[in-house]
């Protein structure tokens, strides 16, 4: 998930070309009571913007500040809140063989280090 309630974001895709480029506030998660509503197999936000977004449905064309934005086409701002999220909740972390080789490569420097130091050799 890109997205959190609270956060602002920047409409990057959309629909209605009006729409990209209008920074929004992430309100809440969409749900079947809303007046405007779209259907979306990811997530779907529902946004305040200080600007009127255009939407289209049932044939007509809607301007409103509230309204419904598909997360994938949302674009958070990265604010220090964000940032403190990630330090509580950080994103795990695949471990795949990039990592091993590169912990493998430092420690065969930190072994080349310590034979190649004649104070550390036994005799």
């Amino acid at each position: 998930m890109k997205c959190f309630e609270g956060d602002m974001a920047i409409i990057i895709d959309a629909y209605n070309p009006e729409n990209i480029g209008k920074i929004v506030k992430v309100l809440r998660k969409q749900t079947m009571r809303e007046r405007l509503r779209i259907r979306h197999q990811g997530t779907v936000w529902i946004v305040h913007s200080a600007e009127k977004l255009k939407w289209n449905m049932w044939g007509r064309h809607f301007m409103e500040n509230f309204g419904p934005v598909p997360e994938n086409q949302l674009q958070p701002l990265k604010s220090s809140t964000h940032y403190e999220r990630l330090k509580e909740n950080p994103t795990q972390r695949m471990n795949c063989g990039t990592f091993m080789i590169m912990e493998y490569e430092e420690r065969c420097e930190m072994r080349r280090l310590e034979m190649s130091d004649p104070s550390k050799c036994e005799f």
